[in-house]
């Protein structure tokens, strides 16, 4: 089989993992822009912007993998100075066609501040029609995830291509309602195969995205492949397998 894993920091994980998934027949990756500590100034993501669609995926093409870019400013990644200096650099990014999407946006604790830089971001996303991937944190998340749902209303965003990731198997069935697709991400701490597989047996197929959300974390590069297999021991059939672990993905972000 073959998958896509939806949501990765995989810039910060070495070239074996990258082996390891290409083996497993993961085909390509959605590489979302992450800096692990709170930068200092601008440089640091529009530097990480450039190591993402510059060099990543040339080291990922090496090994068989494809990448879709998300470049953006993730709530927890604010700098304290020159936030108009990256988000130009976010569009100018895209003028480029070297990202196809927002992401990692979103909110962290909600504050003023990062709904504030998160609808800027929403704009230039929505001006250059590319999928948006939301964060939702580990803390507050039914009230974090309520309170993009009324961003996404009144900024009057095309849900069609919005991910809100990190989801709890409660929040599935909110965002597919309003019709925005739902991010799984299989790690400790978050979801598990079993829980996918309760999803789908509960939900269906269409708008579910299962990631890693590999990073500098505890995470697993082959969540993807693994959630598969689950999947189908679980007797659920190939063809929704295939829709959650590599069709749905691979028609949002355009591999």
């Amino acid at each position: 089989m073959r998958f896509i894993d939806s949501h990765t920091h995989i810039y910060l994980r070495g070239i074996q993992d990258v082996e390891a998934m290409s083996a497993a027949g993961v085909e390509g990756v959605v590489i979302c822009s992450y800096f692990p500590v709170k930068p200092t100034g601008p440089a640091t993501l529009i530097d990480l912007h450039r190591w993402l669609t510059d060099d990543e995926p040339k080291r990922l093409r090496s090994c068989g993998v494809k990448a879709a870019i998300a470049v953006g400013i993730h709530p927890r990644c604010i700098p304290p100075i020159g936030v108009a200096d990256v988000l130009q650099d976010i569009s100018t990014i895209f003028e480029s066609g070297k990202a196809s999407a927002l992401g990692e946006v979103g909110l962290e604790t909600a504050s003023s501040e990062e709904v504030e830089i998160l609808i800027k971001q929403m704009a230039i996303a929505d001006r250059y029609n590319v999928p948006m991937i939301f964060h939702t944190p580990r803390q507050n998340k039914n009230y974090v995830f309520d309170k993009l749902l009324k961003l996404l209303q009144d900024q009057k965003i095309d849900v069609d291509k919005v991910i809100i990731d990190h989801l709890t198997v409660e929040l599935v069935p909110k965002a597919r309602e309003i019709g925005a697709n739902a991010g799984i991400t299989v790690q400790p701490g978050k979801m598990t195969e079993k829980d996918v597989v309760s999803i789908v047996s509960s939900y269906g197929t269409e708008g579910i995205l299962v990631n890693s959300d590999l990073s500098n974390v505890i995470s697993d590069p082959l969540a993807v492949p693994k959630v598969a297999r689950e999947m189908i021991e679980a007797g659920i059939n190939k063809a929704d397998v295939e829709r959650v672990t590599y069709l749905n993905a691979k028609n949002i972000f355009k591999f």
